[in-house]
Order: C-alpha cells, then structure tokens, then sequence
C-alpha cells in the first residue's frame, strides 16, 4: 500500500490556520518525542556496551592473573623436580642432620625420630625430629643456614626454640626437617645382589658289591 502524500497536503491545505497550527504542533511534538526515545534508546545502549566491555576487561584481568599464577606455579614445579633430581639416591637424611648438628653442636642432641610419610602417587615426604638441649642462638642460625642451604631440597617444617633458665642464656631446640623424595626415584635405587643358592654336598659314592663265591 503506497501512502499518498499529496492526498495529505491537500488535506492540510483546506483546514484552518488554527487547525493547521494545532497539526504542526502535534507532529512537532511527536518528532520531538521520538528524537528523545532515540537518544534514551542510545545512551542506554552505550551503558550497556560500556558495562560489557568492563566486564571483558575484568575477565582479561582475571585470566591475565591466572596465567601469571599458572607460570609461577609451574616455574616452582619444575625447580622443584630439579631440586628433587640433584638428592643423591643413596642420602640419608638422619645421618645428614646427625653429622651437621654434632659438627655445629657437638653432644647436644638428646633424641631424634625418623618418619615417612607419602604424598599422592608420585612423592614421599621423609622427617627427622631431633631435640637440642643447651645451645646457643649463634649454634641455632649456623645449623638452620647448614641444613637449608645445602645442596639437597631440605626444609625446616617445625622450630620451636624455648630459653633456659640461668645467666648463660641457653636454647633447648626441638625441630623437624623435611625431605620429599620422588617415589620413582626411589624405585630406581639398585636392588640388592641376590643371595647365592646353597650348594647340596655331593652324596659320598657307593661302595662295589661283592659278587657271592
């Protein structure tokens, strides 16, 4: 259906000047009403644009940080796995702290406990507990640097340090030492030579029968 526009001008020619302004304004108004819904339709349409676009820029910010969290974690794996390969298979942690401890603190050491705990499928955690008795903090700091800056992945998981009593002023120390060790590694130690079988004497020989006369 096509709209007729000179049908309407002839319309809008035969009313009044009265009626013809009334008209004028009534379209003026709707022309006016219609811009202001544009422009409300508009400005709404920006927030929610501006609104989404904060929310990518917060996404990329969250995924940015993941990354960076996911770098860092694996940076530490991986030093840690390097860490893990330089322990010497055959290291023996109880011996390590026993030797060290006597060297800073000799004849201090009043117990020291081993255990072993796993961790998941792949690791095993080994602790040594040992207690001190009458140290001094100079002997506490050369220790702790000895044990943790040494060449195997040691760490001091638990440090209790309590004053004695007196005017030497003495430290009684109770600690525990951490190692985690890779279970395959542990699996690859060489397994120990078999024991030889026994060897059966050989039976004596028999003596020759006589032949009856």
């Amino acid at each position: 259906m096509n709209f007729d526009w000179r049908q309407l001008f002839n319309v809008f020619s035969r009313m009044s000047t009265r009626e013809r302004t009334l008209v004028s304004l009534a379209l003026a108004g709707l022309v006016i009403a219609g811009l202001y819904s544009a422009i409300d339709w508009l400005d709404t349409r920006q927030e929610q644009v501006v609104r989404q676009m904060k929310h990518k820029e917060q996404d990329l910010q969250k995924l940015a940080q993941l990354r960076y969290e996911y770098l860092d974690l694996s940076q530490k794996l991986t030093a840690g796995e390097t860490m893990l390969a330089k322990t010497s298979k055959d290291f023996s942690l109880f011996a390590f702290l026993e030797s060290t401890i006597s060297q800073v603190t000799p004849g201090r050491i009043s117990s020291m406990n081993r255990s072993n705990k796993t961790t998941g499928d792949q690791y095993e955690e080994e602790m040594v507990e040992f207690k001190l008795t009458q140290v001094t903090l100079e002997n506490i700091v050369d220790m702790l640097h000895r044990i943790e800056k040494g060449d195997n992945a040691l760490r001091v998981t638990r440090l209790m340090v309590k004053e004695r009593t007196g005017a030497t002023h003495d430290f009684d120390v109770t600690a525990t030492v951490s190692l985690v060790r890779s279970l395959h590694q542990k699996d690859e130690r060489p397994a120990a030579p078999a024991a030889p079988a026994p060897v059966e004497p050989e039976a004596p020989p028999e003596a020759p029968k006589e032949n009856p006369a």
